[in-house]
């Protein structure tokens, strides 16, 4: 049974591409490791200087013996469909999330072991969906709500990869993906901050996008913090002590004017 040791450092080095041998110091000493440099899976490179880093050599296969090494194990998982059977009622038992997303872009994928060519299905269709399992890209954008992932494009790059999750963001989500740059894009508020920072403590390189206008769109589109109830919409314990230097800054907002920003006003 490989160590979690081993698939953390395979996926650090299919998200960077390379790791300074000084992070991979335990994993050397293991006979998978050697496996890999006998295999010419991957190769470490050292300076005359001293030092040296370990990269991809061959892609396909590393993402191969990934998928072959940590399949995603579903005998657990119970459904609504199992809780009637077993209890009579679909709300009996807590059900973990089958991980249904909507996905577009303009770019190709490896979206559960497969290959696909976003483009075809953006163009043809505006989106496509998968139980998702798997994902390996270069670019990937979070986006909080149905409407803005449609759009999303108009305001972020379009080489990002953009995804929109059914039923909400859990951790299930990001832990099945692999990617060199993430985004978040999802309303600025409390909500959208934990949202954000759920998928940083998966992926320590994700940023929250935000718009240059940000400034001014606050001042003239931003809507008042309390829901339909009259109540106030509450941050979480993570929100509130949170050193990220976006959620600061949205919090601060939100915190000093009672407001906030919802997603599609960033749309002209």
């Amino acid at each position: 049974m490989q160590t979690k040791t081993f698939k953390n450092f395979l996926c650090r080095l299919l998200t960077l591409d390379k790791l300074n041998l000084s992070q991979v110091r335990s994993i050397k000493r293991t006979p998978e490791y050697n496996t890999l440099i006998a295999g010419g899976i991957i190769e470490e490179k050292r300076p005359a200087t001293g030092g040296g880093s370990v990269y991809v050599k061959n892609r396909q296969a590393l993402e191969k013996l990934y998928r072959d090494k940590f399949p995603e194990e579903s005998k657990d998982l119970r459904t609504a469909v199992d809780s009637v059977h077993a209890f009579r009622d679909s709300k009996a038992t807590k059900r973990e999330s089958q991980n249904i997303i909507l996905i577009r872009g303009r770019e190709s994928v490896c979206l559960n072991g497969i290959q696909i060519d976003l483009k075809i299905y953006t163009d043809n269709y505006g989106t496509f969906s998968a139980s998702l399992k798997s994902l390996l890209a270069d670019k990937v954008c979070f986006v909080e709500n149905l409407d803005s992932y449609l759009l999303a494009e108009r305001v972020v790059n379009s080489d990002y990869i953009f995804i929109h999750t059914y039923g909400g963001m859990g951790k299930s989500i990001p832990k099945r993906v692999i990617a060199k740059e993430i985004l978040v894009f999802p309303d600025y508020d409390y909500v959208g901050l934990r949202n954000y920072l759920l998928v940083k403590s998966v992926h320590s390189q994700a940023k929250l996008f935000i718009p240059d206008n940000y400034e001014l769109l606050f001042r003239t589109k931003s809507r008042t913090i309390k829901t339909k109830h009259g109540r106030e919409q509450q941050p979480n314990k993570k929100v509130v002590e949170s050193y990220d230097e976006a959620v600061v800054k949205i919090r601060t907002d939100i915190s000093k004017n009672k407001r906030f920003l919802e997603q599609q006003a960033i749309f002209s």
